[in-house]
């Protein structure tokens, strides 16, 4: 399998919006990924929109530039999302859009529209045949099906149960509908390490399926109810809760690529940017403001996403010579698992030419 060519941009200082946002022009511009797009065509860009009270996520400032560069190419952009799993303001159309807007991503704004793909529930939904280990079909967005072209623009993290979320997780969960996502965290069980378990209710008050009920004085996890989403290990002060990071993790892992393979089965032009910038412990879907847990590296683009990934992982790993999302979650080593999966399945190459954009 011949390399993948990876274009890179350096970001010292993400704070500057604008900064970046002329960066990302100049990557844009430099790397010529969307030489091939015709006049007219409709362009969906997967991004995330952030959770209530997260500013991790690109900046819908930043956004409006990759707008504005497809727009002169006389295509029509528009930014495509589905709803989540867990609840909260991302579970409906409704909410999902009016806390998009919040965050600077409405049609005026933007000069594009937003659209949730899965439908006001998350009911719109449509199975892809892949025949693959863990699924024989994905349950994704019905509207994705029709898309020939598709632009990831991801936030590089750290994640509660996959040790690392770049481009693959941004398709692979991001474009899953509802059911999707679900048939994804199914085989992931939580659990109370109770002696540890102060009761403090916090995971209580955090869980919104309300999976977590008292028992003998502490927590206790309805294994039947919880749906795996791990939002209680954020909420918890006291290490008290956990996942094995055993063959669970692994087997996410695997899933979330088998789903990234159906999005794009059919797609026939697709162009990747990761933002490792304002890199944190937990992904955008946490409702806060995170402390970063590395500097800020920069903007990576390919056509490949596993390449995307790779490069994206190396160059943070290299940054703090070690390997800092296996340190912020201990034992959730299969973070490589992605890519080393996604490359045996044929959704890309590890290897990668690197091409650094001055």
């Amino acid at each position: 399998m011949a390399k993948s060519t990876v274009f890179f941009q350096a970001v010292q200082n993400s704070q500057d919006k604008v900064l970046t946002a002329d960066k990302f022009k100049n990557l844009i511009k430099q790397s010529n990924l969307f030489g091939d797009m015709k006049k007219g065509e409709i362009i969906p860009i997967k991004t995330h929109m952030g959770e209530k009270g997260n500013t991790g996520h690109v900046d819908a400032i930043i956004i409006k530039q990759l707008i504005n560069q497809l727009k002169a190419k006389a295509v029509k952009p528009f930014i495509v999302e589905t709803n989540v799993l867990y609840q909260g303001k991302r579970v409906n159309a409704v909410d999902h859009l009016m806390l998009g807007a919040e965050h600077g991503f409405d049609p005026v704004s933007l000069g594009a529209p937003v659209f949730i793909a899965d439908g006001l529930w998350g009911e719109n939904s449509m199975d892809i045949e892949i025949n693959k280990k863990h699924f024989k079909t994905v349950t994704i967005a019905k509207p994705v099906m029709y898309f020939d072209s598709l632009v990831s623009v991801a936030h590089v993290t750290g994640h509660l149960l996959t040790g690392f979320a770049a481009s693959i997780k941004n398709i692979g969960m991001g474009l899953a509908s509802r059911t999707g996502k679900l048939r994804q965290h199914s085989n992931i069980k939580l659990k109370i390490i109770t002696d540890r378990c102060t009761f403090c209710k916090r995971c209580i008050k955090q869980c919104q399926v309300d999976a977590i009920v008292e028992h003998k004085a502490k927590a206790f996890i309805q294994p039947d109810i919880c749906v795996g989403c791990g939002k209680c290990i954020a909420a918890c002060k006291f290490a008290a809760i956990a996942d094995s990071y055993g063959e669970d993790a692994k087997i996410l892992s695997e899933k979330m690529v088998e789903y990234a393979y159906g999005v794009l089965l059919n797609i026939k032009q697709k162009v990747f940017f990761n933002f490792a910038v304002h890199i944190t412990k937990n992904c955008d879907c946490m409702a806060k403001d995170e402390p970063t847990i590395v500097n800020d590296i920069g903007i990576f683009a390919s056509i490949d996403p596993v390449s995307c990934d790779k490069a994206a992982a190396d160059m943070i790993i290299q940054s703090v010579k070690g390997d800092i999302f296996n340190k912020v979650f201990p034992g959730a080593d299969y973070y490589m698992n992605q890519l080393i999966y996604a490359q045996e399945i044929g959704l890309g190459n590890m290897d990668y030419d690197f091409v650094e954009i001055k």
